[in-house]
Protein backbone atom coordinates (compact mmCIF):
# COMPACT_ATOMS: atom_id res chain seq x y z
CA UNK A 1 0.00 0.00 0.00
CA UNK A 2 1.81 3.66 -1.00
CA UNK A 3 2.06 5.93 1.49
CA UNK A 4 0.14 8.92 1.85
CA UNK A 5 3.28 11.40 3.53
CA UNK A 6 4.92 12.21 0.14
CA UNK A 7 2.40 12.49 -2.02
CA UNK A 8 2.08 16.17 -4.45
CA UNK A 9 0.46 18.85 -2.91
CA UNK A 10 -3.33 19.42 -3.92
CA UNK A 11 -4.56 22.69 -5.90
CA UNK A 12 -6.27 23.32 -2.29
CA UNK A 13 -2.58 23.84 -0.79
CA UNK A 14 -1.26 25.94 -3.61
CA UNK A 15 -3.86 28.62 -3.27
CA UNK A 16 -3.71 28.26 0.50
CA UNK A 17 -0.02 28.99 0.45
CA UNK A 18 -0.04 32.14 -2.34
CA UNK A 19 -3.02 33.33 0.05
CA UNK A 20 -0.69 33.20 3.26
CA UNK A 21 2.15 35.05 1.42
CA UNK A 22 -0.39 38.15 0.70
CA UNK A 23 -0.48 41.12 3.48
CA UNK A 24 -4.09 39.79 4.42
CA UNK A 25 -3.09 36.43 4.27
CA UNK A 26 -0.19 37.79 7.18
CA UNK A 27 -2.72 39.19 9.27
CA UNK A 28 -5.05 36.23 8.95
CA UNK A 29 -2.26 33.38 9.86
CA UNK A 30 -1.30 35.64 13.25
CA UNK A 31 -4.88 35.62 14.22
CA UNK A 32 -4.90 31.77 13.41
CA UNK A 33 -1.63 30.98 15.28
CA UNK A 34 -3.55 32.78 18.07
CA UNK A 35 -6.54 30.37 17.99
CA UNK A 36 -4.41 27.17 17.27
CA UNK A 37 -2.62 28.26 20.60
CA UNK A 38 -6.53 27.53 22.43
CA UNK A 39 -7.56 24.39 20.30
CA UNK A 40 -6.23 20.88 19.38
CA UNK A 41 -3.71 20.21 17.17
CA UNK A 42 -5.73 18.42 14.73
CA UNK A 43 -7.49 21.94 13.50
CA UNK A 44 -4.21 23.72 13.11
CA UNK A 45 -3.65 20.96 10.66
CA UNK A 46 -7.28 21.63 9.14
CA UNK A 47 -6.10 25.17 8.98
CA UNK A 48 -2.69 24.23 6.94
CA UNK A 49 -4.56 23.41 3.59
CA UNK A 50 -6.68 20.19 4.61
CA UNK A 51 -10.10 19.75 2.66
CA UNK A 52 -11.03 17.85 5.98
CA UNK A 53 -9.62 16.63 8.93
CA UNK A 54 -9.78 12.63 9.78
CA UNK A 55 -8.92 11.20 13.06
CA UNK A 56 -7.89 7.43 12.98
CA UNK A 57 -8.88 6.12 16.37
CA UNK A 58 -6.20 3.58 17.62
CA UNK A 59 -7.34 1.13 20.21
CA UNK A 60 -4.21 -0.76 21.75
CA UNK A 61 -3.74 -2.74 25.07
CA UNK A 62 -2.44 -1.10 27.56
CA UNK A 63 1.09 -2.71 27.54
CA UNK A 64 1.94 -1.72 23.80
CA UNK A 65 0.56 1.43 24.72
CA UNK A 66 3.19 3.85 24.79
CA UNK A 67 4.81 2.90 21.36
CA UNK A 68 1.78 3.43 19.87
CA UNK A 69 1.14 6.67 20.99
CA UNK A 70 5.60 7.56 20.78
CA UNK A 71 4.13 5.58 16.85
CA UNK A 72 1.61 8.16 16.22
CA UNK A 73 3.47 11.54 17.92
CA UNK A 74 5.74 10.38 14.52
CA UNK A 75 3.25 10.39 11.95
CA UNK A 76 1.59 13.19 12.93
CA UNK A 77 4.59 15.16 13.24
CA UNK A 78 4.25 14.70 9.31
CA UNK A 79 0.89 16.06 8.61
CA UNK A 80 0.06 13.15 6.12
CA UNK A 81 -3.29 13.71 4.03
CA UNK A 82 -4.91 11.16 1.87
CA UNK A 83 -6.97 12.60 -1.34
CA UNK A 84 -6.68 16.51 0.25
CA UNK A 85 -7.61 15.43 3.70
CA UNK A 86 -5.66 15.55 7.20
CA UNK A 87 -5.16 12.09 8.83
CA UNK A 88 -4.21 12.68 12.66
CA UNK A 89 -3.59 9.42 14.33
CA UNK A 90 -5.02 9.24 18.04
CA UNK A 91 -4.18 6.59 20.42
CA UNK A 92 -6.59 5.10 23.61
CA UNK A 93 -6.61 1.95 25.93
CA UNK A 94 -10.32 0.13 25.91
CA UNK A 95 -10.41 -3.36 27.22
CA UNK A 96 -10.24 -5.82 24.28
CA UNK A 97 -13.44 -7.05 25.16
CA UNK A 98 -15.33 -3.89 24.66
CA UNK A 99 -13.74 -3.66 21.25
CA UNK A 100 -14.94 -6.85 20.30
CA UNK A 101 -18.51 -6.08 21.48
CA UNK A 102 -18.32 -2.69 19.35
CA UNK A 103 -16.84 -4.20 16.27
CA UNK A 104 -19.96 -6.89 16.71
CA UNK A 105 -22.32 -4.38 16.79
CA UNK A 106 -23.49 -5.17 19.68
CA UNK A 107 -22.77 -1.87 21.46
CA UNK A 108 -24.80 1.14 21.39
CA UNK A 109 -21.25 3.20 22.49
CA UNK A 110 -20.06 2.60 18.45
CA UNK A 111 -17.94 5.77 18.84
CA UNK A 112 -15.14 3.00 20.77
CA UNK A 113 -15.01 1.04 17.83
CA UNK A 114 -11.47 1.96 15.84
CA UNK A 115 -9.89 2.12 13.02
CA UNK A 116 -7.04 0.19 14.10
CA UNK A 117 -6.75 -2.41 16.90
CA UNK A 118 -3.95 -3.81 18.51
CA UNK A 119 -5.62 -6.30 21.29
CA UNK A 120 -2.73 -8.62 23.28
CA UNK A 121 -3.97 -11.57 21.03
CA UNK A 122 -5.56 -12.72 17.52
CA UNK A 123 -7.98 -14.53 20.05
CA UNK A 124 -9.74 -11.11 20.14
CA UNK A 125 -10.10 -10.63 16.16
CA UNK A 126 -11.28 -14.49 16.02
CA UNK A 127 -13.95 -13.93 18.42
CA UNK A 128 -15.04 -10.80 16.72
CA UNK A 129 -14.85 -12.34 13.43
CA UNK A 130 -17.12 -15.12 14.78
CA UNK A 131 -19.79 -12.41 15.72
CA UNK A 132 -22.96 -12.13 13.70
CA UNK A 133 -21.54 -8.42 12.62
CA UNK A 134 -18.24 -8.26 13.29
CA UNK A 135 -16.94 -9.96 9.89
CA UNK A 136 -16.82 -6.92 7.62
CA UNK A 137 -13.78 -4.47 7.90
CA UNK A 138 -11.58 -6.72 10.05
CA UNK A 139 -8.19 -8.09 8.14
CA UNK A 140 -7.97 -11.66 8.17
CA UNK A 141 -4.26 -11.97 8.09
CA UNK A 142 -3.00 -8.75 10.26
CA UNK A 143 0.60 -8.29 11.26
CA UNK A 144 2.03 -8.89 14.69
CA UNK A 145 4.21 -6.22 15.96
CA UNK A 146 5.59 -8.58 18.89
CA UNK A 147 5.16 -11.68 21.00
CA UNK A 148 5.10 -12.65 24.74
CA UNK A 149 3.84 -16.22 26.03
CA UNK A 150 1.89 -16.73 28.73
CA UNK A 151 3.30 -17.95 31.47
CA UNK A 152 3.38 -18.59 35.39
CA UNK A 153 4.33 -15.83 37.65
CA UNK A 154 5.92 -16.32 41.39
CA UNK A 155 8.86 -15.16 43.88
CA UNK A 156 11.96 -16.74 43.51
CA UNK A 157 12.69 -19.76 46.12
CA UNK A 158 8.56 -20.33 46.20
CA UNK A 159 8.19 -23.01 48.18
CA UNK A 160 6.23 -26.00 45.78
CA UNK A 161 7.41 -24.36 42.43
CA UNK A 162 8.83 -26.42 40.83
CA UNK A 163 12.12 -25.24 38.17
CA UNK A 164 10.78 -22.23 35.62
CA UNK A 165 11.65 -24.84 32.82
CA UNK A 166 10.15 -27.97 34.38
CA UNK A 167 6.23 -26.29 35.13
CA UNK A 168 3.25 -28.08 34.25
CA UNK A 169 -0.27 -26.74 33.84
CA UNK A 170 -1.25 -28.91 36.62
CA UNK A 171 0.20 -26.41 38.61
CA UNK A 172 -3.05 -24.22 38.74
CA UNK A 173 -5.03 -26.82 39.68
CA UNK A 174 -6.86 -27.29 43.30
CA UNK A 175 -4.43 -29.74 45.11
CA UNK A 176 -1.26 -29.46 43.09
CA UNK A 177 -0.45 -26.44 45.37
CA UNK A 178 0.12 -25.27 48.68
CA UNK A 179 -3.64 -24.72 49.54
CA UNK A 180 -3.58 -21.45 51.17
CA UNK A 181 -1.64 -20.45 48.24
CA UNK A 182 -4.07 -18.56 45.39
CA UNK A 183 -3.82 -18.86 41.67
CA UNK A 184 -4.31 -15.51 40.14
CA UNK A 185 -5.64 -15.28 36.39
CA UNK A 186 -7.16 -12.73 34.11
CA UNK A 187 -11.09 -13.30 33.83
CA UNK A 188 -11.12 -15.12 30.01
CA UNK A 189 -13.46 -12.78 29.28
CA UNK A 190 -11.35 -9.36 30.12
CA UNK A 191 -8.06 -11.56 28.40
CA UNK A 192 -6.44 -13.98 26.24
CA UNK A 193 -4.26 -15.20 28.98
CA UNK A 194 -7.13 -16.18 31.39
CA UNK A 195 -7.91 -18.11 27.45
CA UNK A 196 -4.95 -19.92 27.60
CA UNK A 197 -5.29 -21.08 31.42
CA UNK A 198 -8.94 -22.44 30.92
CA UNK A 199 -8.08 -23.95 27.01
CA UNK A 200 -5.05 -25.79 28.82
CA UNK A 201 -6.94 -27.09 32.25
CA UNK A 202 -9.58 -28.55 29.98
CA UNK A 203 -6.94 -30.38 27.41
CA UNK A 204 -5.62 -31.55 30.64
CA UNK A 205 -8.64 -32.78 32.17
CA UNK A 206 -10.01 -34.33 29.13
CA UNK A 207 -14.67 -34.53 28.67
CA UNK A 208 -17.19 -36.60 30.68
CA UNK A 209 -18.83 -36.08 33.88
CA UNK A 210 -15.31 -36.59 36.15
CA UNK A 211 -13.84 -33.96 33.89
CA UNK A 212 -16.54 -31.35 34.11
CA UNK A 213 -16.64 -32.16 38.09
CA UNK A 214 -13.06 -31.53 37.97
CA UNK A 215 -13.22 -27.97 36.15
CA UNK A 216 -16.05 -27.17 38.18
CA UNK A 217 -13.71 -27.67 41.28
CA UNK A 218 -11.01 -25.47 39.78
CA UNK A 219 -13.23 -22.71 38.73
CA UNK A 220 -14.70 -22.19 41.91
CA UNK A 221 -11.10 -22.13 43.22
CA UNK A 222 -9.95 -19.32 41.04
CA UNK A 223 -12.64 -17.14 40.31
CA UNK A 224 -12.28 -14.95 43.53
CA UNK A 225 -9.00 -14.11 42.65
CA UNK A 226 -9.50 -13.69 38.92
CA UNK A 227 -8.73 -10.03 37.79
CA UNK A 228 -10.99 -7.74 35.42
CA UNK A 229 -7.92 -5.99 33.23
CA UNK A 230 -4.45 -6.44 32.53
CA UNK A 231 -2.75 -7.55 35.93
CA UNK A 232 0.11 -5.25 37.70
CA UNK A 233 2.39 -7.63 39.71
CA UNK A 234 3.22 -4.60 41.59
CA UNK A 235 0.22 -4.39 43.33
CA UNK A 236 0.83 -8.21 44.52
CA UNK A 237 4.63 -7.79 45.50
CA UNK A 238 4.76 -4.24 47.06
CA UNK A 239 7.48 -5.48 49.24
CA UNK A 240 5.38 -4.33 52.44
CA UNK A 241 5.29 -6.80 55.45
CA UNK A 242 1.83 -8.60 56.26
CA UNK A 243 1.28 -9.86 59.30
CA UNK A 244 -1.30 -13.34 58.99
CA UNK A 245 -1.42 -12.44 55.00
CA UNK A 246 -1.79 -15.56 52.51
CA UNK A 247 0.93 -16.94 50.91
CA UNK A 248 2.64 -15.44 47.89
CA UNK A 249 0.44 -16.12 44.59
CA UNK A 250 1.32 -17.91 41.67
CA UNK A 251 -0.17 -15.54 38.93
CA UNK A 252 -0.84 -15.99 35.47
CA UNK A 253 0.65 -13.18 32.42
CA UNK A 254 2.31 -12.65 29.58
CA UNK A 255 5.99 -12.88 30.26
CA UNK A 256 6.37 -9.19 29.20
CA UNK A 257 4.70 -8.36 32.74
CA UNK A 258 7.46 -10.23 34.80
CA UNK A 259 10.25 -8.30 33.13
CA UNK A 260 8.44 -4.68 33.60
CA UNK A 261 7.63 -5.37 37.14
CA UNK A 262 11.67 -6.71 38.00
CA UNK A 263 12.85 -3.76 35.75
CA UNK A 264 10.88 -1.52 38.28
CA UNK A 265 9.60 -3.03 41.15
CA UNK A 266 10.96 -1.23 44.51
CA UNK A 267 14.18 -2.84 46.50
CA UNK A 268 12.20 -4.36 48.67
CA UNK A 269 9.53 -6.35 46.77
CA UNK A 270 10.77 -9.65 45.69
CA UNK A 271 11.83 -10.38 42.11
CA UNK A 272 9.55 -12.72 40.19
CA UNK A 273 10.63 -15.87 37.73
CA UNK A 274 8.68 -17.04 34.92
CA UNK A 275 7.72 -20.65 34.67
CA UNK A 276 7.05 -22.21 31.45
CA UNK A 277 4.70 -24.75 30.70
CA UNK A 278 6.08 -27.95 29.78
CA UNK A 279 3.11 -29.31 28.20
CA UNK A 280 3.43 -25.63 25.63
CA UNK A 281 1.70 -22.39 25.78
CA UNK A 282 -0.10 -19.86 24.11
CA UNK A 283 2.14 -16.69 22.72
CA UNK A 284 0.18 -13.82 22.67
CA UNK A 285 0.64 -11.97 19.31
CA UNK A 286 -0.30 -8.27 19.49
CA UNK A 287 -1.88 -7.83 16.00
CA UNK A 288 -2.07 -4.99 14.37
CA UNK A 289 -5.96 -4.84 12.89
CA UNK A 290 -7.21 -2.40 10.48
CA UNK A 291 -10.98 -2.07 11.10
CA UNK A 292 -11.76 0.46 8.48
CA UNK A 293 -13.04 0.22 4.58
CA UNK A 294 -12.95 3.84 4.40
CA UNK A 295 -9.52 4.30 1.57
CA UNK A 296 -7.87 7.13 3.39
CA UNK A 297 -7.89 5.91 6.96
CA UNK A 298 -6.89 2.46 5.45
CA UNK A 299 -3.79 4.32 3.88
CA UNK A 300 -3.34 6.04 6.94
CA UNK A 301 -3.24 2.92 8.93
CA UNK A 302 -0.66 1.23 6.74
CA UNK A 303 1.54 4.40 6.40
CA UNK A 304 1.34 4.03 10.86
CA UNK A 305 2.00 0.32 10.76
CA UNK A 306 5.41 1.52 8.57
CA UNK A 307 6.19 4.26 11.13
CA UNK A 308 5.72 0.98 13.82
CA UNK A 309 8.21 -1.25 11.88
CA UNK A 310 11.20 1.23 12.03
CA UNK A 311 14.20 0.54 14.22
CA UNK A 312 13.52 2.75 16.92
CA UNK A 313 9.74 1.53 17.77
CA UNK A 314 10.80 -1.73 17.51
CA UNK A 315 13.62 -1.07 19.87
CA UNK A 316 11.15 0.10 22.24
CA UNK A 317 8.93 -2.56 22.65
CA UNK A 318 12.41 -4.64 23.06
CA UNK A 319 13.09 -2.46 25.87
CA UNK A 320 9.82 -3.00 27.42
CA UNK A 321 10.24 -6.81 27.63
CA UNK A 322 8.12 -7.96 24.34
CA UNK A 323 9.75 -10.77 22.17
CA UNK A 324 10.11 -10.23 17.74
CA UNK A 325 6.96 -11.58 16.43
CA UNK A 326 8.56 -15.00 15.75
CA UNK A 327 9.31 -15.45 19.81
CA UNK A 328 12.96 -14.87 19.50
CA UNK A 329 14.23 -12.94 22.36
CA UNK A 330 16.51 -9.77 21.84
CA UNK A 331 19.99 -9.23 22.95
CA UNK A 332 18.37 -6.61 25.84
CA UNK A 333 16.01 -9.37 26.98
CA UNK A 334 18.06 -12.35 27.38
CA UNK A 335 19.92 -10.17 30.04
CA UNK A 336 16.46 -9.62 31.95
CA UNK A 337 15.96 -11.08 35.45
CA UNK A 338 13.40 -13.54 35.90
CA UNK A 339 12.96 -15.51 32.45
CA UNK A 340 14.68 -17.87 30.17
CA UNK A 341 15.58 -15.91 26.38
CA UNK A 342 15.02 -19.74 24.76
CA UNK A 343 11.61 -19.39 22.84
CA UNK A 344 9.40 -21.57 25.31
CA UNK A 345 7.28 -24.43 23.66
CA UNK A 346 4.00 -22.79 22.10
CA UNK A 347 1.13 -23.74 20.48
CA UNK A 348 -1.68 -22.57 18.15
CA UNK A 349 -4.94 -24.11 19.42
CA UNK A 350 -6.72 -21.41 20.97
CA UNK A 351 -8.94 -21.09 18.32
CA UNK A 352 -12.22 -21.63 16.78
CA UNK A 353 -14.31 -24.35 18.95
CA UNK A 354 -11.24 -24.21 21.98
CA UNK A 355 -11.66 -20.27 21.87
CA UNK A 356 -14.86 -20.44 22.58
CA UNK A 357 -15.30 -23.43 24.60
CA UNK A 358 -12.70 -21.67 26.79
CA UNK A 359 -14.99 -18.59 27.53
CA UNK A 360 -18.29 -20.26 27.58
CA UNK A 361 -17.01 -22.82 30.33
CA UNK A 362 -16.22 -20.11 32.78
CA UNK A 363 -18.59 -18.04 32.09
CA UNK A 364 -21.01 -21.08 32.62
CA UNK A 365 -19.39 -21.91 36.38
CA UNK A 366 -18.90 -18.81 37.36
CA UNK A 367 -22.35 -17.57 36.73
CA UNK A 368 -23.95 -16.47 40.07
CA UNK A 369 -27.01 -19.13 40.55
CA UNK A 370 -30.07 -17.88 41.26
CA UNK A 371 -31.69 -21.33 43.48
CA UNK A 372 -34.30 -22.39 45.41
CA UNK A 373 -33.93 -25.51 48.05
CA UNK A 374 -36.68 -27.55 48.21
CA UNK A 375 -36.06 -29.74 52.00
CA UNK A 376 -37.59 -32.81 52.66
CA UNK A 377 -38.78 -33.00 56.62
CA UNK A 378 -41.12 -35.96 56.05
CA UNK A 379 -41.41 -39.13 57.71
CA UNK A 380 -38.63 -40.85 55.75
CA UNK A 381 -36.17 -38.72 56.36
CA UNK A 382 -36.03 -40.16 59.92
CA UNK A 383 -34.83 -43.49 59.07
CA UNK A 384 -31.70 -44.54 58.58
CA UNK A 385 -29.03 -43.53 55.89
CA UNK A 386 -27.76 -47.10 54.51
CA UNK A 387 -29.42 -49.35 57.08
CA UNK A 388 -26.68 -49.87 58.98
CA UNK A 389 -27.62 -48.18 62.01
CA UNK A 390 -25.78 -45.63 61.22
CA UNK A 391 -26.97 -41.62 60.94
CA UNK A 392 -30.26 -40.73 59.36
CA UNK A 393 -30.97 -39.66 56.08
CA UNK A 394 -32.32 -36.13 57.77
CA UNK A 395 -28.89 -35.60 59.55
CA UNK A 396 -26.83 -36.68 56.18
CA UNK A 397 -29.36 -33.90 54.59
CA UNK A 398 -28.24 -31.44 57.49
CA UNK A 399 -24.43 -31.78 56.50
CA UNK A 400 -25.60 -31.56 52.48
CA UNK A 401 -27.34 -27.97 53.09
CA UNK A 402 -23.94 -26.66 55.32
CA UNK A 403 -21.76 -27.90 52.90
CA UNK A 404 -23.98 -26.83 49.83
CA UNK A 405 -24.17 -23.10 51.47
CA UNK A 406 -20.38 -23.24 51.71
CA UNK A 407 -19.85 -23.69 48.06
CA UNK A 408 -21.97 -20.73 46.92
CA UNK A 409 -20.30 -17.33 46.50
CA UNK A 410 -22.29 -14.32 48.07
CA UNK A 411 -24.14 -13.36 44.48
CA UNK A 412 -25.92 -16.37 44.62
CA UNK A 413 -29.92 -15.61 45.41
CA UNK A 414 -31.27 -18.43 47.73
CA UNK A 415 -34.21 -19.54 48.95
CA UNK A 416 -35.18 -22.64 51.41
CA UNK A 417 -38.60 -24.21 51.25
CA UNK A 418 -39.27 -27.17 54.00
CA UNK A 419 -41.71 -29.84 52.78
CA UNK A 420 -43.86 -32.41 54.53
CA UNK A 421 -47.74 -33.14 55.10
CA UNK A 422 -47.70 -31.77 58.38
CA UNK A 423 -47.46 -28.00 57.39
CA UNK A 424 -51.06 -28.20 56.36
CA UNK A 425 -52.75 -28.10 53.08
CA UNK A 426 -50.25 -26.65 50.93
CA UNK A 427 -47.98 -29.07 52.20
CA UNK A 428 -44.67 -26.86 52.76
CA UNK A 429 -43.24 -24.19 55.15
CA UNK A 430 -41.60 -21.02 52.64
CA UNK A 431 -38.50 -20.85 55.79
CA UNK A 432 -37.03 -18.03 53.57
CA UNK A 433 -37.72 -16.42 50.61
CA UNK A 434 -35.09 -15.65 47.58
CA UNK A 435 -32.83 -13.53 48.57
CA UNK A 436 -28.92 -12.80 48.21
CA UNK A 437 -26.69 -14.84 50.77
CA UNK A 438 -24.04 -12.03 51.02
CA UNK A 439 -26.99 -9.54 52.36
CA UNK A 440 -29.21 -9.32 55.02
CA UNK A 441 -32.85 -8.27 54.85
CA UNK A 442 -34.28 -5.15 55.75
CA UNK A 443 -34.20 -4.72 59.39
CA UNK A 444 -32.19 -7.90 60.37
CA UNK A 445 -28.08 -7.50 60.70
CA UNK A 446 -27.72 -11.73 60.20
CA UNK A 447 -27.17 -11.93 56.53
CA UNK A 448 -29.10 -14.85 54.27
CA UNK A 449 -26.42 -17.25 54.69
CA UNK A 450 -25.97 -17.01 58.51
CA UNK A 451 -30.04 -17.17 58.78
CA UNK A 452 -29.64 -20.34 56.37
CA UNK A 453 -26.60 -21.93 58.18
CA UNK A 454 -28.86 -21.24 61.59
CA UNK A 455 -32.07 -23.35 59.61
CA UNK A 456 -29.82 -25.99 58.39
CA UNK A 457 -28.09 -26.65 61.57
CA UNK A 458 -31.73 -26.99 63.57
CA UNK A 459 -33.98 -28.73 61.11
CA UNK A 460 -35.42 -31.34 61.87
CA UNK A 461 -38.00 -34.53 60.90
CA UNK A 462 -41.50 -33.01 61.14
CA UNK A 463 -43.36 -36.82 60.08
CA UNK A 464 -45.92 -37.49 57.67
CA UNK A 465 -45.58 -38.16 53.57
CA UNK A 466 -43.87 -35.52 51.73
CA UNK A 467 -46.17 -34.33 48.91
CA UNK A 468 -43.04 -34.70 46.76
CA UNK A 469 -44.48 -34.51 43.20
CA UNK A 470 -46.73 -31.22 44.24
CA UNK A 471 -43.38 -29.46 46.31
CA UNK A 472 -41.20 -30.48 43.09
CA UNK A 473 -43.65 -28.81 40.13
CA UNK A 474 -44.94 -25.62 42.76
CA UNK A 475 -40.67 -24.83 43.41
CA UNK A 476 -40.23 -25.24 39.74
CA UNK A 477 -42.98 -22.64 38.78
CA UNK A 478 -41.89 -20.40 41.85
CA UNK A 479 -38.42 -20.06 40.22
CA UNK A 480 -39.67 -19.75 36.25
CA UNK A 481 -41.92 -17.20 37.39
CA UNK A 482 -38.95 -14.52 38.49
CA UNK A 483 -36.12 -15.98 35.88
CA UNK A 484 -33.04 -14.04 36.61
CA UNK A 485 -31.39 -14.17 32.54
CA UNK A 486 -27.84 -12.91 34.77
CA UNK A 487 -28.19 -16.03 36.45
CA UNK A 488 -28.37 -20.09 36.41
CA UNK A 489 -31.97 -20.99 37.68
CA UNK A 490 -32.51 -24.26 39.24
CA UNK A 491 -34.11 -26.01 42.13
CA UNK A 492 -32.34 -27.75 44.52
CA UNK A 493 -33.89 -30.95 46.04
CA UNK A 494 -33.17 -33.32 49.26
CA UNK A 495 -34.77 -35.42 49.66
CA UNK A 496 -35.89 -39.50 50.68
CA UNK A 497 -36.97 -39.97 47.07
CA UNK A 498 -40.03 -41.21 47.81
CA UNK A 499 -43.80 -39.66 47.29
CA UNK A 500 -45.68 -42.76 48.23
CA UNK A 501 -49.43 -41.40 46.54
CA UNK A 502 -49.03 -38.03 48.84
CA UNK A 503 -49.47 -35.54 46.18
CA UNK A 504 -52.06 -34.71 43.99
CA UNK A 505 -50.16 -35.46 41.23
CA UNK A 506 -48.87 -38.61 40.04
CA UNK A 507 -45.18 -39.09 38.53
CA UNK A 508 -46.41 -38.96 34.99
CA UNK A 509 -48.17 -36.19 35.32
CA UNK A 510 -45.17 -34.29 36.99
CA UNK A 511 -43.21 -35.50 34.15
CA UNK A 512 -45.14 -33.82 31.41
CA UNK A 513 -45.88 -30.92 33.35
CA UNK A 514 -41.84 -29.82 33.70
CA UNK A 515 -41.35 -30.96 30.10
CA UNK A 516 -44.18 -28.76 29.05
CA UNK A 517 -42.53 -25.97 31.35
CA UNK A 518 -38.64 -26.67 30.20
CA UNK A 519 -37.53 -23.99 28.19
CA UNK A 520 -34.07 -24.36 26.56
CA UNK A 521 -33.58 -20.42 26.14
CA UNK A 522 -34.89 -19.59 29.86
CA UNK A 523 -33.45 -23.16 31.39
CA UNK A 524 -34.70 -24.03 34.98
CA UNK A 525 -32.95 -27.58 35.66
CA UNK A 526 -33.60 -29.51 38.76
CA UNK A 527 -31.23 -30.93 40.96
CA UNK A 528 -31.67 -33.93 43.13
CA UNK A 529 -29.93 -35.58 46.02
CA UNK A 530 -31.58 -38.15 47.47
CA UNK A 531 -30.46 -40.08 50.64
CA UNK A 532 -30.25 -43.38 51.15
CA UNK A 533 -31.05 -46.54 48.48
CA UNK A 534 -34.97 -46.84 48.93
CA UNK A 535 -35.36 -43.67 46.76
CA UNK A 536 -37.30 -44.22 43.56
CA UNK A 537 -34.36 -43.88 41.42
CA UNK A 538 -35.99 -44.77 37.50
CA UNK A 539 -39.39 -42.21 38.84
CA UNK A 540 -36.59 -39.22 40.14
CA UNK A 541 -34.45 -39.87 37.31
CA UNK A 542 -37.52 -39.40 35.00
CA UNK A 543 -38.37 -35.46 36.91
CA UNK A 544 -34.65 -34.75 36.53
CA UNK A 545 -34.29 -35.61 32.61
CA UNK A 546 -37.21 -33.50 32.16
CA UNK A 547 -35.53 -30.06 33.07
CA UNK A 548 -31.93 -31.68 31.63
CA UNK A 549 -31.37 -31.75 35.28
CA UNK A 550 -29.15 -34.35 37.53
CA UNK A 551 -30.11 -37.36 40.39
CA UNK A 552 -27.66 -38.34 42.72
CA UNK A 553 -28.74 -41.08 45.01
CA UNK A 554 -25.87 -41.79 47.94
CA UNK A 555 -25.90 -43.47 51.43
CA UNK A 556 -22.71 -42.43 51.74
CA UNK A 557 -22.13 -38.87 53.25
CA UNK A 558 -18.76 -38.24 52.42
CA UNK A 559 -19.59 -38.32 48.81
CA UNK A 560 -21.30 -35.04 49.21
CA UNK A 561 -18.93 -32.60 48.46
CA UNK A 562 -18.40 -34.43 45.34
CA UNK A 563 -22.01 -34.49 44.19
CA UNK A 564 -22.64 -30.97 44.84
CA UNK A 565 -19.50 -29.60 42.32
CA UNK A 566 -21.29 -32.70 39.98
CA UNK A 567 -24.71 -30.69 39.87
CA UNK A 568 -22.49 -27.37 39.44
CA UNK A 569 -20.83 -29.44 36.79
CA UNK A 570 -24.14 -30.12 34.90
CA UNK A 571 -23.93 -26.27 34.15
CA UNK A 572 -21.97 -26.92 30.87
CA UNK A 573 -24.37 -29.26 29.43
CA UNK A 574 -27.32 -27.45 30.29
CA UNK A 575 -30.38 -27.17 28.26
CA UNK A 576 -28.59 -30.36 26.35
CA UNK A 577 -27.86 -32.62 29.36
CA UNK A 578 -27.61 -36.38 29.13
CA UNK A 579 -29.24 -37.59 32.37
Amino acid sequence: MSSGRHRLPSPTAATTRRLVLSPLGISAVVVALVVAAAIAVPLGIGALGCGDTRYLRVSATQSVAPVLREAATEFNAERPSYGGDCVYAQVDEIAPHRIMTALAGDDTDSGIAPHVWVPESSAWVELARMSAGGTRGIETDPPSLASSPVVMAAPEGTEGMPDPDATDWTLVLPGERDPERPLVMVDPNRGADGMAVMHAVRRHLGGGDAADTAMTDFVRDVQTDSAFGEIDLSAFFTGAHRDGARPAPVIVVPEQSVVSYNANRPGAAPPLLAHYPREGTVSLDYPYVTTTDTPSLRSAAADLYEVLRAGPHRDRLRELGFRDPGGEASAALADRTGIIAEPPPVHGDLTGDALLASVTDWNRLSMPSRTLVLADVSANMAEDLNGGGGESRMEAARQAALLGLGLFPDATDMGLWLMSEEYGEAGREEAAGMHRLGDAEEGREATRRQELVETAETIDVQGGGSRLYDNILNAYDEVQSAYDEEKINSVILLTAGQDEGSSDLSHAELVAALEDRFDPRRPVSLFIIAFGGQADREELRGVAAATSGSLFVTDDPDEIGDIFLSSISRRLCVPDCDN
